[in-house]
């Protein structure tokens, strides 16, 4: 028993100590977190006010129209998407390399240049979210801040879970430590008893939540993900850049027809959008098509053309993918919630502002006991 309570101890000591370090960085991490929640919502709703009318006897602009207007704008960045949306009246997003338009699908007139200011709240939050702002070779540093500061997360959860347990191990001591209480003798006593209730009931959703974040800061997360699955984290693709479109033979416009079509037979009539892709390999036009806003994997798949045939090269749909692919897949949009879709990132979103509550009523009663210990 005295064991026990030493062991307790410790944990208890080096929670709140490890919570008082990386807390204000989890704070941070959490509440970007929850703000980027429908980010891709938002942005698509803002192009949305960029819609136009129909007008009559008017054929709306093909691919190959944007493509020839991209590569006018920017003639030496053949790295070009088109991305159609299946709406009537729908601006049309295009980008050549970093460079953003909104075209009109009629006249071709540029509704917007750039990304808009919605999508560059939502970069400047991703940027905090990810490199706390840090810029330049200076992103690395806030990466691996971050990084650790989530490794400490995992370990708050853990610990949280474990001091969480009453000393003695009966249904009645359960019950007050998994529930609010009608009256609290102080703000402390509150705050600990909030603590205690809402950390336990966030424990599964932020401990899926932080461990998925640790694919996206270290290499040995990767690989013991992929090595479970017995296989090895495949390297990034090297390829010789593409240098100019004019060896394409097969019109765009044609592509995307073919792509349409490949779609309509395949239970894909019902496309939010398709994407298309030019420029990254040499004689390849990929189209990604997609039933929903927020890339959900099991609502889409890559189609790939050979630019000199109308022929289908290959498809690519998320059971094509090794099972460590999948995996992978799987916890990236886990992180979000968007692997269940808009139900998925509400709560992802309303457990990340939770956990900003945990850091607050940790770091208040953190401050209190060191204060008390002295």
């Amino acid at each position: 028993m005295a064991i026990a309570k030493t062991v307790k101890r410790w944990v208890f000591w080096t929670h709140l100590i490890l919570g008082l370090v990386a807390g204000i960085f989890i704070f941070l991490m959490s509440l970007t977190g929850f703000l980027l929640t429908y980010e891709r919502q938002f942005i698509e709703l803002d192009e949305m006010r960029y819609r136009v009318d129909v007008p009559q006897n008017q054929q709306r602009l093909s691919t190959d129209d944007i493509v020839d207007k991209l590569q006018a704008l920017h003639p030496e960045t053949p790295h070009i998407y088109v991305r159609w949306v299946n709406r009537e009246g729908a601006a049309v997003p295009a980008w050549a390399g970093r460079n953003s338009y909104l075209f009109h699908p009629y006249s071709g007139e540029i509704l917007r240049e750039g990304e808009g200011n919605v999508a560059l709240v939502f970069h400047w939050l991703t940027n905090l979210h990810r490199y706390l702002l840090l810029k330049g070779e200076l992103k690395g540093i806030g990466k691996t801040v971050n990084g650790y500061a989530n490794l400490v997360f995992i370990f708050l959860i853990v610990s949280g879970a474990y001091l969480w347990l009453p000393n003695k191990l009966r249904l009645a001591s359960f019950k007050q430590h998994l529930w609010f209480r009608h009256h609290y003798t102080n703000r402390h006593h509150r705050r600990r008893q909030w603590h205690l209730v809402l950390g336990v009931w966030s424990i599964p959703v932020l401990f899926i939540i932080a461990i998925t974040a640790t694919l996206f800061h270290f290499s040995w997360a990767n690989n013991a993900l992929y090595g479970f699955f017995g296989e090895q984290e495949p390297p990034r693709e090297q390829h010789e850049e593409v240098t100019s479109l004019s060896l394409d033979v097969v019109d765009y416009e044609t592509l995307f027809l073919a792509a349409q079509n490949h779609a309509n037979s395949n239970d894909y009539d019902d496309w939010y959008s398709m994407w298309m892709e030019i420029g990254e390999h040499e004689y390849e036009a990929r189209f990604f098509i997609d039933k929903s806003i927020g890339h959900r994997q099991s609502m889409s798949y890559s189609l790939y053309f050979d630019t000199r045939s109308p022929e289908v090269t290959k498809v690519l749909r998320k059971e094509d993918w090794s099972r460590g692919g999948q995996a992978w897949g799987t916890a990236r949009f886990l992180h979000t919630g968007e692997h269940f879709g808009f139900i998925g990132q509400t709560i992802a979103g309303l457990f990340s502002l939770l956990a900003c509550y945990l850091v607050y009523t940790g770091f208040m009663l953190g401050i209190k006991r060191l204060i008390a210990s002295k």
